[in-house]
């Protein structure tokens, strides 16, 4: 289900996306009123969230163009005018609901779900191909009466693709309505995600629901748009056993190599790491050219690495005033995530040579606590997703014999933890301290 946020107002825009992407919605943001219009027109959507105080146009005069030109399209005004008079205007205008800043999220959540059950016809409302169903305002997916489990983006696939069921459906058409990106046609993540859905209700030991969901795939054509027909048996019957449903898998779904798919869990994760590194990738792509920020990939995660010369003046934990356009961005992508972030300092191995410092412990810690303390007042990151550490001169990843290799070393990284990574380190922290064996 796809909804357009028209606000200025970028940190509450942020929060919208955030909280509204947890709940399976797809989100576009505009933050001025011309855009809006002309999306609003040009793109399908569910619900319109709009303000009032929008720049070049303002929000009373886009909800009556839009009432012109879509009188069924759902729009819910989101406003700090709190006068009845406004109120009135907008309802009269055409808005469907009016809801004053500031707000409870679970109330403007509660008011989408009214908008769109009230807005859509039943037909709309649940899509259904065969015996499989799919309620869009409940989020709940069911093949002949038993309930199937998916994630978000599980979900927002399978809803997009029964929406569409019938035509042509191709990777860029996908990646834009499911994953509001501009990708690369080339990349194979539809295909992983449609691949993973299968496996994660195989494995949950239900063959005949997996049967099924690859049979609705298979009718809803998205297949030959992608590029990767699923090979399915209609007329083989339905596997009895979850050994028999192992069985039916690997004959009948052959897709590319994906990699193993041991746990579904990990397998989204690493594919969710993909489009965030390349995201960062997009994002940087001037900071990554000068080499004063890397990404790359490590068993706990993915790793943002800033460079010293881009972000600190030498044996300095004060961020440079240019580093902060890079921070902005960094910031605004992570911030649309739930991940926990690791932040390291590192040195060399050269000790450092100031008054304000005994070691290079002391300047690696100060740098990550420094960052973190930014992430929480500038960037309004919730402290518990955040933690730090220093490591000096110990972790290196190139050699301190050159100027080069040193200047590699000195860093300070943002690790986007997996989520494996996390629950271990959680545990580890809860488990109770092992008693010392007794004195005999």
């Amino acid at each position: 289900m796809r909804i357009l946020i028209a606000e200025d107002d970028e940190a509450l825009a942020r929060f919208l996306r955030h909280g509204l992407e947890s709940e399976n919605y797809s989100v576009d943001i505009l933050a001025d009123g011309e855009q809006a219009r002309q999306s609003a027109i040009a793109s399908d959507y569910d619900v319109v969230i709009l303000d009032l105080n929008l720049p070049k146009v303002d929000g009373v005069a886009v909800l009556r163009h839009l009432r012109l030109k879509k009188p069924s399209l759902p729009v819910l005004v989101l406003t700090q005018r709190t006068r009845v008079e406004d109120r009135v205007q907008c309802l009269d205008t055409g808005a469907d609901d009016y809801l004053s800043k500031p707000f409870s999220f679970s109330e403007l959540s509660a008011r989408i779900r009214a908008l769109v059950r009230r807005s859509h016809l039943p037909s709309e409302s649940v899509l259904e191909v065969a015996d499989l169903k799919l309620n869009r305002v409940d989020h709940k997916v069911e093949r002949a009466g038993c309930r199937i489990d998916l994630t978000t983006k599980e979900f927002a696939l399978l809803e997009y693709l029964m929406r569409n069921a019938g035509r042509r459906v191709t990777r860029s058409m996908i990646i834009e309505h499911v994953w509001n990106l501009t990708f690369d046609t080339t990349t194979n993540v539809v295909d992983v995600y449609i691949n993973y859905a299968s496996a994660q209700v195989d494995q949950r030991k239900v063959g005949r629901l997996a049967v099924a969901i690859q049979a609705a795939f298979r009718e809803l054509g998205a297949f030959p748009g992608s590029g990767v027909p699923l090979r399915f048996a209609p007329d083989e019957p339905l596997p009895l056993s979850a050994v028999q449903a192992l069985d039916q898998a690997r004959r009948n779904v052959q897709f590319e190599p994906v990699g193993p798919v041991d746990d579904p869990a990990e397998a989204d994760e690493e594919a969710d790491l993909s489009l965030l590194q390349t995201q960062l990738q997009q994002a940087l792509q001037q900071e990554i050219a000068a080499h004063s920020v890397a990404l790359h990939r490590e068993v706990d995660g993915l790793v943002i690495s800033l460079r010293e010369f881009g972000f600190f003046d030498s044996g300095s934990d004060q961020l440079k005033p240019s580093a902060l356009p890079a921070l902005d961005r960094i910031a605004s992508i992570l911030a649309l995530r739930r991940c926990r972030i690791r932040i390291e300092g590192h040195t060399d191995n050269i000790p450092v040579h100031t008054a304000q410092w005994s070691s290079n412990w002391e300047l690696s810690t100060s740098r990550s606590t420094g960052l973190v303390r930014l992430m929480i007042q500038r960037y309004r990151f919730a402290p518990e997703r955040l933690s730090a550490a220093g490591y000096a001169q110990y972790h290196p990843i190139a050699t301190n014999d050159s100027p080069q290799g040193r200047a590699q070393n000195r860093r300070v990284d943002l690790v986007i933890v997996r989520q494996k990574t996390a629950r271990i380190a959680a545990d580890s922290e809860a488990a109770p301290a092992k008693p010392s064996p007794s004195a005999p």
